[in-house]
């Protein structure tokens, strides 16, 4: 221990009007500062970019401070109705006809949280759009029944594992099976 720290314990310790709590305190702070000094002194030195070479930054000793450059989550939408959940889907028209037909609607900026930062704006034509896909709202309950009908059938399916699988659909024939075509017959062998 150094000697700035061990007199101000000797003097906490030695002042008899001191109680155990404001002695322990005083033990804290001291420690506290100790720890700091310690903290402080055992953080990297950001190194010396004029004279640092590239065969001194590829050692392991070199210390280099990484910056992280996080991107922020462009399709991430918040809507203010908690009824509704963003869809992104494809800007083709025919895309876009099916499922404004299953009830989804191209987002409007009213629709969005007004504590919600978007990153992307709305374009000239009032759609929010990124790439290839616009995005649109659905009321939950749509969205969940379809989501919960492909679980369904996805169980269905799995559920089949005890038996081979059936090779053919009953009444479909492949080119290679022989066919009574009742007479027909194109080439006679």
């Amino acid at each position: 221990m150094s000697s700035p720290e061990a007199t101000k314990i000797a003097a906490a310790v030695v002042d008899p009007t001191k109680s155990t709590n404001e002695l322990a305190k005083a033990v804290a702070g001291v420690l506290k500062d100790m720890k700091a000094a310690k903290v402080a002194a055992a953080l990297p030195v950001a190194p010396n970019w004029a004279t640092m070479t590239e065969a001194d930054a590829m050692q392991a000793s070199t210390y280099i401070p990484a910056i992280d450059h996080e991107l922020p989550d462009y399709l991430n939408v918040v809507l203010k109705d908690p009824e509704y959940m963003p869809v992104w889907g494809h800007k083709d028209q025919r895309r876009l006809g099916a499922l404004q037909a299953m009830g989804y609607e191209l987002l409007k900026p009213e629709h969005i949280h007004p504590n919600f930062k978007e990153v992307l704006k709305f374009n000239s034509e009032g759609m929010l759009e990124w790439e290839d896909v616009v995005c649109l709202r659905v009321h939950k309950s749509i969205l969940f029944a379809k989501r919960k009908k492909v679980i369904e059938l996805s169980r269905k399916q799995l559920s089949n594992t005890s038996r081979p699988p059936r090779t053919k659909a009953p009444g479909k024939y492949e080119l290679e099976d022989e066919l009574d075509l009742g007479g027909l017959e194109l080439y006679n062998a």
